[in-house]
């Protein structure tokens, strides 16, 4: 018997009590079907009063070994376990992917260090707030410490995992003990995998000021939010909490110009550094994306301005700022007209001799015919729909015919008096400056409030948003960049390898025939003088024709022959090239060139290296 079919052998023996859900998939699927045929055999002989034991015995396990051969182990492949992770192996493992197995990974003196293990999960609370006024749920939307399942770098790898659309959530964990940032800075990092297209929601995280109290909500106190957000625009958030020492109240700080995060089904990892000498850095993946000044880069700014403009000072009545003033003894000259319009009529300009004024644009078109059902009482009277008139297809125009129009040299606009120097102007009037009531210093903007626990309190449209691998502490420690370098590397490698054996490969273009650059050549042809015809009559409907005509028509005519020719040797120069590259094709390389070429290039590609290691690595 079939080594899958192990506990099927439990049934023949008697031994009914096994548990089938503890069964990998295929057995387990195979096993229940067997346990259902057993069941229905026993029923079977009882309902006829069979009770010769050995012969019902013998006519079952018949049977179980009938079923057990037609699902054999060629055709156990073809049982496939719902879950999408068991998917993702079995596709990884058919492209040569490795997905290595969970391993906790320890971070000592960390303020919090969270692989959402069997352990620590419980530590998580989802928020049972209530709307203001009411007894209905604020955070309706549920949440899961579970398996990630799309695209999975780890197998066992478990997340938590936001599972509800168009919802608000709210979850969070409090710390061991308080964390304080001002005594050496921290360090925030941690995993963002969205197994879904994100089309507007959030995945940042809050650092809850300490003492935490309550039900975590929007109102709860936070002293520094960051992470991905995107919801329109795409950005990465990072605001702190300031306390103000002149009126004992927080003030909310934003980054400025934010970075921005990329939007796809790979994990990510977001890495907050804040240190002693009040600089920040933002990095995404490990490459810094954002750094620079707690003091400089946030607004509001967190120290006031030493002096404020006093809001008492007003400007008076007689102040004059208008530097320049209308010349009031300047006089309109006579001969302005102010009349005389910008354009008129080309009097040089003579009527082609094919534009035919009688002929029409739209004639009836002569092949319509008027339809048989067609009832003139109450449909009205028929009449044959219009088309281009065809004798003015190639003409020069139809209709009636108007001169171009031209610019009329008398034009000279609207009259004005120029501008002089005012005599009374006193410059640009400001308020006073007084001493801001409301100023302070704070050189120590690191030293944020104590964090007593943190917690996600999101929007989202869309769920699978997976958090991982948490990581708060001070930024003299090193363990964010082995975090990064141990746990999240390998992951996002393999995520990537997965990804790109998963991608469809498309065909290569074919090559085109020599008749297609002729049919390609023609066509640029008759694209170029297109456009040169186009151009010369929009310049000729504007009058700048005329007006070049008028004043120096040899080098007019010099101007547009010298443009004309110029764009065709261009065009003309490119199509010949790529003509000579098609028909004289380079020579063939020598095969051992092909397999030297062909060894640099495994040579220099990093996945192909990777996998010889792992090829080394499982011969030895």
């Amino acid at each position: 018997m079939p080594a899958q079919f192990g506990n099927a052998s439990e049934l023949l023996r008697g031994n009914r009590s096994y548990e089938p859900h503890l069964l990998p998939a295929c057995s387990r699927k195979v096993t229940v079907s067997l346990f259902a045929l057993f069941s229905s055999v026993d029923t079977l002989f009882l309902a006829h009063s069979v009770t010769d034991f050995k012969m019902t015995h013998k006519l079952s396990v018949l049977l179980l070994l009938a079923l057990a051969l037609h699902a054999s182990p060629a055709r156990c492949d073809d049982i496939v376990d719902s879950d999408p992770a068991s998917e993702t192996t079995v596709e990884a493992a058919k492209h040569g992917v490795d997905i290595p197995k969970f391993e906790p990974y320890a971070v000592p003196d960390a303020a919090l260090w969270e692989q959402f293990t069997d352990v620590a999960a419980p530590r998580w609370k989802r928020s049972q707030a209530t709307k203001k006024g009411e007894k209905e749920a604020r955070y309706d939307g549920e949440w899961a410490v579970e398996e990630i399942k799309e695209l999975a770098g780890v197998e066992g790898d478990n997340g938590l995992v936001v599972k509800s659309q168009a919802r608000h959530h709210a979850i969070s964990a409090r710390l061991e003990k308080p964390f304080d940032p001002s005594a050496s800075g921290l360090v925030l990092q941690y995993e963002v995998k969205l197994q879904e297209n994100l089309g507007c929601g959030g995945a940042y995280i809050k650092l809850l000021t300490a003492p935490f109290k309550g039900e975590f909500s929007d109102d709860t106190p936070y002293t520094l939010m960051f992470g991905p957000d995107k919801c329109g625009e795409s950005k990465v958030h990072l605001i702190y909490r300031h306390l103000n020492p002149v009126t004992h109240e927080y003030t909310e700080h934003h980054l400025s110009q934010p970075p921005t995060p990329p939007i796809d089904t790979l994990s990510h990892l977001y890495t907050l550094t804040i240190h002693t000498n009040n600089t920040y850095a933002i990095a995404i993946d490990g490459s810094e994306r954002r750094t620079g000044s707690l003091l400089d880069d946030f607004a509001p700014p967190v120290n006031p301005p030493k002096e404020i403009d006093d809001p008492k000072d007003q400007k008076p009545a007689d102040w004059e700022d208008n530097e320049k003033i209308p010349d009031t003894a300047a006089k309109k000259p006579a001969d302005w007209d102010e009349d005389a319009p910008l354009m008129i009529p080309d009097e040089d300009a003579v009527k082609p001799k094919d534009w035919f004024e009688d002929e029409p644009l739209l004639i009836p078109d002569p092949k319509a015919q008027k339809p048989a059902d067609w009832d003139d009482e109450e449909d009205g009277d028929w009449a044959a729909p219009m088309i281009s008139n065809p004798r003015c297809a190639d003409a020069a125009g139809c209709g009636p015919w108007e001169r171009p129009l031209m610019r009329n040299p008398d034009f000279k606009g609207q009259w004005s008096a120029p501008l002089v120097d005012n005599p009374l102007y006193k410059g640009e009037w400001a308020p006073r400056r007084i001493n801001n009531p409301g100023y302070f210093e704070d050189r120590d903007l690191y030293k944020l409030s104590k964090i007593d626990a943190v917690g996600f309190e999101l929007w989202t449209m869309q769920s699978g948003i997976t958090f991982d691998n948490i990581y708060l502490g001070s930024s003299s420690s090193n363990a964010a960049a082995l975090i990064a370098d141990n746990v999240w590397k390998p992951k996002h490698d393999v995520e990537l390898a997965i990804s790109e054996a998963l991608r469809p490969k498309s065909p290569p273009a074919p090559k085109p025939g020599f008749a297609d650059v002729l049919r390609m050549f023609k066509d640029r042809i008759d694209e170029i003088l297109y456009s040169i015809s186009t151009f010369y009559g929009v310049l000729q409907s504007e009058g700048v024709v005329s007006a070049l005509r008028q004043e120096r028509a040899g080098a007019f005519g010099l101007l547009m022959v010298t443009m004309a020719l110029g764009w065709l040797g261009w065009n003309a120069s490119i199509i010949l090239g790529f003509m000579y590259r098609l028909v004289v094709a380079a020579p063939a390389p020598p095969p051992a060139a092909v397999t030297a070429a062909s060894a640099d290039n495994k040579t220099a590609s990093p996945d192909s290296g990777a996998k010889a290691d792992r090829k080394a690595s499982k011969s030895d």
